[in-house]
């Protein structure tokens, strides 16, 4: 049997870069939401408080 070698070499490659680019949006999405919290509590400190 004849495998192409261009498979072999680019399948890894490309699996990790979907890996990396999903646990960046996955890191970016926390961080937003935590930044939103964040925003949340310092408005009511000046509002309510």
């Amino acid at each position: 049997m004849v495998m192409d070698h261009g498979i072999i070499i680019f399948t890894p490659i490309f699996a990790v870069m979907i890996g990396f680019t999903v646990f960046r949006i996955l890191k970016k999405r926390k961080k937003s939401a935590k930044s939103i919290y964040k925003l949340i509590d310092d408005l009511e400190k000046k509002y309510i408080y």
